[in-house]
This record gives C-alpha cells, sequence and structure tokens, in this order.
C-alpha cells in the first residue's frame, strides 16, 4: 500500500495540505453570504430527521456535527467540503496505486482530482455532492482492494458501509451499481472477474447490510408518501419538454468545465483505446461513462445541471492518472498542463465571487445578511410575531441571519402543494391567535390577504446583488387568520 512508504505519504499529504489551506484561506476572503440551498440545508441540521422533502439526511448530520464544534457561522458551515474532498483525493490516490503499483500514479491522481475546477467551486460551498463523493472514493478505493487484492472481509464491509451512506447523501451513488450491472451483462472477463471476487455470500451479506443501514430512511419516506424520491424524479423532469440538442450540447459543453479540458481530452483518449485496456480499466471504463451517458440522455430528453455527473469523475481521474504514468515523459506536458489549468480555476473562482467581475455566477450569494438585518429590525417592534414567508429561498435565509430569530415560521402555501421541506413540516394553521410577518417575493403580493382580517403593508426592503442590481421584496404585517 501506499502507506508502506512513508516519505511518498508525507510527500501527498503535504501537497494536499497545501491546497486545502490555500483554498481556505481564497474562500474566507471570498466572503459570500450562504447560498438559499445552504440556509436551507443548515436549518435542516438543527431539526435531526431521517429524511427530508429533497434530500437524503446526512448531510444535515454533517453540517450538524461541525456547526455543534466551531459554531454557526459561514465557514464553520461549509468547511467540511474542502476537508472531505481533500481526503476524497487520499482515498483516489490509494485507489490508483491498486491498479498501478506505483506511487506516482497514486499522486497523480490525487493532484488531478484535488484540482478538478468542479471540486475548487464545490469546495466553497457545502452540498449533497460534498459527501456523495467523500462516500463514492471509498466505495471505488474498497471496491479496487476487492479486484485487485486479497479476499479481506473488511474491505466487503467498507464497500457495504460507504455505499449506504453514499446513498443517504444523495441517491446518485446508484449510478456505481448500474455501471457494475451493465458492465457484467456487456463484458465476460468484467463478468468472470468480479464473480470471482464477489461470492454469493457476499453480495447477499452486502445487499441484506445496505438495506439494514438505509431502512430507517426508507421508512421516513413511507411516512411521509416518498416525498423525497417524488422530489428527485420531478426534479428530473423526465416527462418535461426540453430542447433536446441544445440542452445536450450544453451539458456535454458544461463538462469541459466541471472536469477541466485537458482532463477530458486525455479520458476521451483512454475510451478510444479501449480494447488495449486491462480487465480492471475497463471496469472504470464502465463506471465513468455510464452515469456520463445516462445524464446526457436525460439533458436531451429533459434537462441537466453539470454537477448531475459528478460521480463519473472519480473512476475518470484514476483513469486518467493511469494513462498519464504509463506514458511518461510523453505525458508530462499535458500533466503540467492540467494542473496549471488546475490552479488557475483554484484561484480565479474565490477571487471572482469576491469582486464580481461582470458577467456574475454567485448572485444568489449576495445580499441575504442585509435582508436578515432590516427584518431583525422590524422584529424590534413586533418580537412575538411568527416569520411567514412565500419563498423556501428567502425563508432559509431569514432563518439563518435574523438576529432576532422568531419563535416559529410558517412557509405560506398558496396553492396547497408540497414544493419543499419548509411547506412539508409547517402549516397555515400555525398562524391562528398569532401575528405574522409577511416577507413576500411575489410580484403581485396579494395570494394571502384575503385570509387574515386585518394585512397592513410595512415596507419595502431590498437585497443588493450588485452595485446597480438590487432585488425587492415586500413586508406585510398580518393579523387575524381566517381557518378556511
Amino acid at each position: 500500500m501506499l502507506l508502506k512508504n512513508p516519505k511518498a505519504y508525507f510527500q501527498l499529504l503535504f501537497f494536499l495540505i497545501v491546497i486545502f489551506l490555500l483554498r481556505i484561506f481564497l474562500w474566507i476572503y471570498a466572503d459570500l453570504d450562504l447560498g438559499f440551498d445552504e440556509a436551507q440545508y443548515w436549518t435542516w441540521s438543527k431539526n435531526l430527521e431521517w429524511g427530508y422533502y429533497s434530500k437524503p439526511p446526512f448531510l444535515a448530520w454533517l453540517i450538524n456535527s461541525f456547526t455543534s464544534i466551531c459554531g454557526n457561522s459561514e465557514i464553520c458551515i461549509r468547511i467540511s467540503s474542502p476537508i472531505l474532498h481533500t481526503i476524497s483525493a487520499f482515498f483516489i490516490a490509494l485507489t490508483a496505486f491498486n491498479f498501478s503499483k506505483k506511487y506516482s500514479t497514486g499522486f497523480i491522481a490525487a493532484s488531478i482530482w484535488i484540482l478538478v475546477p468542479g471540486i475548487s467551486l464545490s469546495s466553497g460551498f457545502i452540498s449533497t455532492d460534498v459527501p456523495l463523493l467523500f462516500f463514492s472514493s471509498i466505495v471505488l478505493w474498497s471496491f479496487s482492494c476487492i479486484i485487485l487484492s486479497n479476499n479481506n472481509k473488511l474491505n466487503y464491509l467498507i464497500f457495504c458501509v460507504a455505499l449506504s451512506l453514499g446513498f443517504l447523501s444523495k441517491y446518485a451513488i446508484i449510478y456505481f451499481i448500474i455501471a457494475l450491472i451493465i458492465a457484467l451483462i456487456i463484458e465476460k472477463e468484467i463478468f468472470f472477474k468480479i464473480k470471482n471476487k464477489f461470492s454469493i455470500n457476499n453480495l447477499f451479506l452486502i445487499i441484506i447490510g445496505f438495506f439494514i443501514l438505509i431502512f430507517n430512511h426508507l421508512y421516513w419516506n413511507y411516512n411521509n408518501s416518498f416525498i423525497t424520491a417524488q422530489h428527485t424524479l420531478a426534479n428530473a423532469n423526465i416527462d418535461g419538454a426540453g430542447n433536446s440538442f441544445k440542452n445536450l450540447f450544453k451539458f456535454f459543453f458544461e463538462q469541459f468545465l466541471v472536469f477541466g479540458p485537458l482532463t477530458l481530452i486525455v479520458l476521451f483518449a483512454s475510451l478510444y483505446k479501449y480494447k488495449k485496456l486491462s480487465v480492471e480499466e475497463r471496469i472504470l471504463i464502465f463506471l465513468t461513462f455510464t452515469p456520463l451517458v445516462l445524464i446526457m440522455i436525460q439533458a436531451f430528453i429533459s434537462r441537466a445541471h453539470a454537477n448531475w455527473a459528478a460521480i463519473a469523475y472519480l473512476p475518470a481521474t484514476v483513469l486518467v492518472a493511469l494513462q498519464i504514468d504509463r506514458y511518461w515523459p510523453k505525458t508530462k506536458a499535458i500533466y503540467y498542463g492540467i494542473i496549471a489549468i488546475g490552479l488557475c480555476f483554484t484561484v480565479l473562482i474565490p477571487l471572482t465571487a469576491r469582486h464580481n467581475l461582470g458577467l456574475d455566477p454567485f448572485k444568489k450569494y449576495r445580499g441575504w445578511s442585509n435582508i436578515g438585518l432590516e427584518i431583525s429590525n422590524i422584529y424590534l417592534s413586533y418580537p412575538e410575531a411568527l416569520l411567514v414567508t412565500d419563498d423556501r429561498r428567502v425563508m432559509g435565509e431569514l432563518l439563518y441571519y435574523m438576529k432576532n430569530k422568531p419563535k416559529k415560521w410558517v412557509r405560506w402555501n398558496a396553492d396547497g402543494y408540497i414544493h419543499d421541506h419548509y411547506e412539508l413540516v409547517t402549516k397555515h394553521n400555525d398562524l391562528k391567535n398569532e401575528i405574522g410577518i409577511m416577507v413576500s417575493s411575489e410580484s403581485n403580493n396579494k395570494h394571502f390577504i384575503s385570509s387574515f382580517k386585518k394585512v397592513t403593508f410595512l415596507k419595502n426592503i431590498y437585497r443588493p446583488i450588485s452595485k446597480e442590481n438590487n432585488r425587492e421584496y415586500k413586508v406585510w404585517l398580518l393579523e387575524g387568520y381566517k381557518d378556511h
């Protein structure tokens, strides 16, 4: 193992720590407010459950673990992201070493992964991709130990636990299993390779262990009409009318930004050499391209966000590292080019976040602390009022940024359908015999007026997005809820 070489271990560790510290410094300098998804995840972490409307529960558990140690600042909410991405890079190094038995391959793989543009962006924020990729790196490593090393029972246990926790992070880890099934069906050599390593007993124990570990989440979904699964399918929007080729090309070209242009070119070159690859490397091909192809199909049918195939780039990184190290020194310039591009993204992404250089991809992170302060000042006059909003984004941000926290809050649901977790866990009847402060983002701002005996407009407040652009919200005092 890589750990048997102390010098190699410390070199890799030193490199990863340097990148980690650089990242922490740059993102603290960027000084962005929490995005509304992050704020929502934070509110989840204050009420731990086995599931939430749109996501499995692990991210809330993760945030709760870190904020209980270092507090509720933005950096503490987000700190697990660069930490877990750094540890993921280490497991990718171990996986690459398993394939090549060369330290250099492990270092190449880890250095590529930690500097992938998508990871540089993800490291500044907290999202379900963070624990997903972390547990996927452990799944990939333990799987490589199983198929390339001796049949140590501990590897099967690690595989099962990591797969289960990955599922509790984000359902996309199922792509790993789908890819293996497709590989088993298509490639006889892969079938016999995996069959020899996964006995019926091992498979049975892994499946049983998996369902035991995720059972409480499944039971939560059952008690809530499988709301998370419904949201996942709705988010995929498979039945929706897409822009076919436009969305497909958009998603495809976004992958050059997610994984890096040179890295993606080397990846496609490895696919071109498919027949020359070992059986184990062909498994990596399936693990990489199955989620990519499936998401591209979805992009064609409907839509797909750039990060939806992120799980593909763990095995992809190992593949790229294997190709670069195999043909070294011919590929030396390509490797240094990949690292140089990665370092540029590592620095430029946070700097762009701080300085808002024209086209601003960070609009949704700007100005929330301002409206939190504005509403806190209003609450000085109405300390007993319930907070009411007609937008989950506003709800999440205010619950985080208000200094005078409301005693209770209600997500106003105009059409009666459940659209988010706040609507799932609150109801209008909570407003009985209470006054409310409504912060509305709706354009007409009148959808709630008929439900109250008295509605008083208080003021407009503004969220500064840039020097030239503000977002307006209206604030109303609600009195005398009518129970319909």
